[in-house]
């Protein structure tokens, strides 16, 4: 970030914490923010509904108003909202904030969408330190417990490399109606 002017650069690394650079990344959510700002609309879902509990229908419009690259990404993180249901609705919403960063830079090919929903949720489980096992998410998904290990992997070594703590800091804000 520029100091003095508080402008991101193009090609530096995205304020969200997704390791991608901002052009890449949140630049294209910013600048439309700032249309409806000029244009006297609210910058966002939050400001028009403050202190609107997040629901699972809302979670789905926000969902559907994030620029996917893919529909069936789209899908995916649809399906985790739905799976996850009971789960705190912040781990759910960093769960599939995770999922968005992970399929728009890798576009993973999957044939089974649950393999991939069974190892973000225990991801999540691991950075929130809840009590659950690759055995009981992967019955839970109707998937081997080695494919959700296998998945759980590639999840892991991605965001390690992105500083996994700083990929949830700052994640684009839920249409919560």
């Amino acid at each position: 970030m520029n100091q003095g002017t508080n402008k991101i650069g193009r090609n530096e690394s995205c304020p969200c914490g997704s390791g991608l650079k901002y052009k890449r990344c949140c630049l294209d959510k910013d600048q439309q923010q700032g249309r409806q700002a000029a244009e006297g609309k609210p910058a966002s879902a939050e400001a028009a509904n403050a202190n609107v509990p997040v629901t699972a229908e809302g979670m789905v419009k926000w969902i559907r108003e994030l620029p996917w690259k893919r529909t069936e990404d789209q899908q995916l993180a649809e399906l985790l909202v739905e799976r996850m249901h009971g789960t705190e609705p912040s781990i759910i919403i960093r769960a599939v904030w995770v999922w968005h960063c992970y399929a728009d830079e890798t576009a993973p090919a999957y044939a089974k969408p649950e393999a991939y929903c069974a190892a973000i949720e225990y991801l999540m489980s691991e950075a929130h330190g809840l009590s659950t096992t690759q055995k009981g998410l992967a019955a839970k998904y109707g998937v081997s417990p080695t494919t959700l290990s296998k998945r759980y992997r590639e999840l892991a070594a991605f965001f390690g490399d992105r500083a996994a703590d700083s990929i949830t800091a700052k994640i684009p804000e839920v249409a919560l109606a």
